[in-house]
């Protein structure tokens, strides 16, 4: 019993500190004009190692995209141009 207690005390302190260590990176694809395209970008960055969550948006022309804080951005540019697409990050953010 005293090891369940201490396990899950454990989970508890330890998991804020592993949301605390994400980012968003909001990125720019102008080229994006049709489902397709975010289909396409969505498959790319869901697929690159790292990444959490990616959320590409028709109507922003953006993706957004969760990933380790010391994750390396140009990661998820390179993925995006194997795509044809260009993207431009427009902003990185903490994520609690």
């Amino acid at each position: 019993m005293k090891k369940r207690f201490f396990l899950m005390m454990a989970l508890v302190l330890i998991t804020p500190r592993i949301w605390a260590e994400n980012k968003k990176v909001t990125i720019d694809i102008k080229e994006m004009t049709c489902s397709l395209c975010v289909i396409s970008i969505n498959k790319a960055l869901r697929s690159t190692d790292g990444v959490l969550k990616a959320k590409a948006s028709l109507k922003t022309h953006q993706a957004e995209v969760i990933v380790p804080q010391e994750f390396d951005n140009q990661v998820l540019l390179t993925a995006i141009s194997r795509t044809g697409y260009t993207g431009e990050i427009q902003d990185v953010t903490s994520v609690p």
